[in-house]
């Protein structure tokens, strides 16, 4: 039961992450609109993508890799 809730959250929290980073596009795409110059707007851009993607590194280091689990039963 525990590893399926976990699968369920890390879904979860992957669809969330995903969702910011495509309001954070929209909100790239209203300054823009808003007339503030393409290089301003991509260097914030990548300023706010840059916490997000930390993130999911993160939480990718976190979890536990069916390979290295198998690996370690097996000693």
């Amino acid at each position: 039961m525990k590893p399926q809730r976990q699968d369920i959250l890390g879904k979860t929290i992957a669809l969330l992450l995903a969702m910011q980073l495509f309001l954070i596009g929209l909100q790239a795409k209203t300054r823009i609109d808003q007339g503030n110059s393409t290089l301003e707007t991509v260097t914030w851009l990548i300023q706010q993508y840059i916490p997000v993607l930390v993130k999911v590194k993160s939480l990718e280091e976190k979890k536990p890799r069916k390979d290295e689990s198998k690996s370690k039963v097996k000693r």
